[in-house]
């Protein structure tokens, strides 16, 4: 009977520290689109949001590569990158929002872009690295990473740029989380924020200000699409991304710096429920 017993009980602990030793499953609070670019994801140019309802549509001829979490996408540099559409109108939520992926690459000479949209005026925000694109021209700066925002204005875009040195150009996996987190003050024509860049978990950049002027200013939905592993605007493609990019989501308010931790350590593929039922990210049950 003791012997039953004691197979018992180390059986209970056995099944505690599985629980507890189980792989992070990544945030879902706040999740807006995911594109993990796994294999069983892709049907010829699209590629699955398996979370929302934005699927991408594939540029040129990137390779599916085994990737940081399950597959990943690799960008020749030439004509390749996807267009991830407008999000609907999550672009009324950029000012609170975080973008994330996993990239790897060791071009630290060329400008390129990681992820961008650009209206005619606003709404401009994305990431670049080895320099940026703005109203001066290409700007080259090797080894940094560019991150804005646009805040709009009635017939006005008041840019927001932050550009630092990161070591990620060595040819392994680096975990990118860009969040944005503003607000609009009452009446409508100034505010404050801050944008924070987390690399491989640790917060880095941090902007932090405010902004204001003569007419009601705000954050519209995207008027053109986003696209990921180039800049494309006024019509043509430039600012190609070279190396692979992995995991991407969009979220629609900041992460915090615990959660970030949590999907640096998440390194389960993608294993959720469809969208709408009940979710099972590996070991974690939640909803969404």
């Amino acid at each position: 009977m003791k012997i039953g017993i004691h197979f018992i009980t180390f059986t209970i602990i056995i099944g505690i520290l599985s629980l507890n030793t189980a792989p992070a499953s990544i945030v879902t609070d706040g999740l807006v689109s995911y594109w993990p670019f796994d294999r069983g994801y892709f049907t010829n140019k699209t590629v699955k949001d398996v979370w929302g309802d934005n699927n991408g549509t594939i540029s040129g001829n990137p390779e599916v590569v085994p990737g940081q979490v399950g597959d990943a996408l690799a960008f020749g540099g030439i004509a390749d990158f996807v267009n991830l559409t407008t999000l609907g109108d999550f672009g009324r939520s950029i000012g609170t929002s975080s973008f994330e992926a996993w990239i790897k690459t060791t071009n630290k000479k060329n400008w390129m872009t990681l992820v961008n949209t650009h209206g005619a005026e606003c709404p401009n925000w994305g990431l670049e690295l080895n320099g940026s694109n703005d109203e001066f021209g290409i700007q080259i700066m090797d080894g940094t990473l560019h991150h804005y925002i646009g805040i709009g204005g009635q017939n006005s875009c008041g840019i927001s740029r932050g550009t630092e040195t990161v070591d990620i150009f060595d040819g392994e996996w680096h975990h990118i989380v860009y969040t944005n987190d503003y607000m609009i003050n009452k009446g409508g024509t100034s505010g404050n924020g801050k944008r924070i860049i987390y690399i491989d978990g640790v917060s880095g950049s941090t902007i932090d200000h405010g902004f204001g002027g003569n007419n009601k200013i705000g954050f519209l939905p995207f008027a053109a699409p986003v696209h990921l592993g180039a800049r494309k605007f006024p019509g043509n493609s430039h600012g190609h991304f070279i190396g692979m990019i992995d995991e991407v989501r969009f979220y629609d308010r900041p992460l915090t710096a615990d959660e970030v931790i949590q999907n640096f350590e998440s390194t389960e593929p993608y294993n959720v429920a469809p969208k709408g039922k009940l979710s099972t990210l590996w070991a974690t049950l939640k909803t969404k």
